[in-house]
């Protein structure tokens, strides 16, 4: 039989959950159905070597040196042609736009697009570039009800054009367990006072500030808790400073970005996010996949995956005396934190791992169905 090609277009191959999915979707399709390659259109980044052990190329278009390559496209058509591509997958509005357009010229049989949220309304420009571009895809994917629905009412793209397709990850690097005593050390953290953390981009999207502002009343309940937050971003210095300025750097990490999420969530008692805006965010599937329980915004796609009180608690956003008694509501509680680890772990296998996500885009690299 011969193969179907498959290139999956993205900006880069960076830390994120964009191209976690790119990730996912390589190490679970079926191979003997699908050559897939990759193309990156800005860089390369942390993920190419781990795509290229599947044995995958990775391909990546040189960035011009100064200004905007507003012919990235005839690019594009290249690559397409010299790989006899049939089939492209885009991530994200750049690759959107460069992909369709060098898939028109190339020839390209089946193109699909992913949308991987943002805050809408978006630029103007941006919307109408992939509204017209839509209509020469065979399906525009959300990421969550919630992104799909902005699809449809901000970017006008077509009911019939729109699927839901819920992220997915590899369950199985953060099913794990390690020696909790000996990671503590390792982070400097003594006793067993509970600890809540997160992994995430510092930014404002992200709603630290309102989760920092929620520490104060916390450390009245657990004098010895300890909040981490991994990962680096714009506001570090900010969130640092304001962290200073509330009394709180005794009960706050940051660490920067890190390998060992796996480990840490393993770790946390409670993974919390204070976000302002979401599609559906890996870290709550990775969390899920942990088994570590979770206390979430109740904004954009995180509904999808969080049914509050069953399986995590949801919360509103910029409310930081919410948060906080939910928080300590939960820590005080080992009957709820257990049901929702076990609640979350079965809601991850059912519905967020990368196979069942992988399915159904293969279903739609096929135009059939599901």
């Amino acid at each position: 039989m011969n193969k179907r090609r498959l290139m999956l277009i993205t900006h880069d191959l960076a830390i994120g959950g964009l191209q976690q999915v790119v990730v996912n979707i390589c190490r679970t399709i079926d191979r003997e159905y699908f050559d897939v390659s990759v193309l990156c259109l800005r860089e390369l980044g942390p993920f190419t070597p781990e795509i290229e052990k599947l044995g995958i190329k990775v391909f990546c278009i040189p960035q011009k040196k100064t200004g905007v390559d507003y012919f990235s496209f005839l690019k594009v058509a290249k690559i397409l042609r010299q790989q006899q591509i049939e089939i492209i997958h885009t991530h994200n509005t750049q690759p959107f736009i460069d992909g369709v357009i060098g898939g028109l010229i190339a020839g390209v049989n089946t193109m699909i697009h992913t949308d991987h949220a943002r805050d809408f309304p978006d630029k103007k420009r941006y919307m109408f570039a992939e509204w017209l571009m839509s209509h020469f895809v065979y399906k525009v994917v959300g990421v969550s009800e919630h992104t799909s629905q902005n699809l449809i009412r901000y970017e006008k793209i077509s009911p019939g054009k729109i699927v839901t397709i819920y992220n997915g990850i590899d369950g199985s690097k953060y099913d794990i367990v390690i020696d909790k005593k000996k990671k503590r050390s390792e982070l400097g953290i003594r006793g067993n006072d509970p600890i809540i953390g997160l992994g995430v981009r510092l930014t404002d999207q992200k709603g630290l500030t309102f989760l920092l502002q929620a520490m104060p009343e916390l450390i009245k309940r657990f004098p010895g808790i300890t909040l981490i937050i991994a990962g680096e971003g714009p506001l570090e210095n900010d969130l640092k400073k304001e962290a200073s300025a509330l009394g709180i750097n005794d009960n706050v990490m940051f660490i920067g970005p890190r390998l060992d999420m796996p480990e840490l969530l393993q770790l946390f008692d409670l993974y919390v996010l204070p976000s302002l805006w979401e599609g559906l965010p890996m870290v709550l599937l990775e969390a899920m996949a942990a088994r570590c329980p979770i206390v979430a915004t109740d904004v954009g796609g995180n509904a999808s995956a969080i049914t509050n009180g069953i399986n995590g608690s949801l919360v509103k956003p910029k409310a930081p005396k919410a948060l906080s008694d939910e928080i300590a509501r939960i820590l005080s509680s080992p009957d709820i934190l257990e049901k929702y680890r076990l609640n979350g772990a079965a809601t991850f296998k059912n519905n967020f791992d990368a196979r069942v996500m992988t399915n159904k885009y293969e279903k739609l690299y096929k135009k059939e169905l599901f």
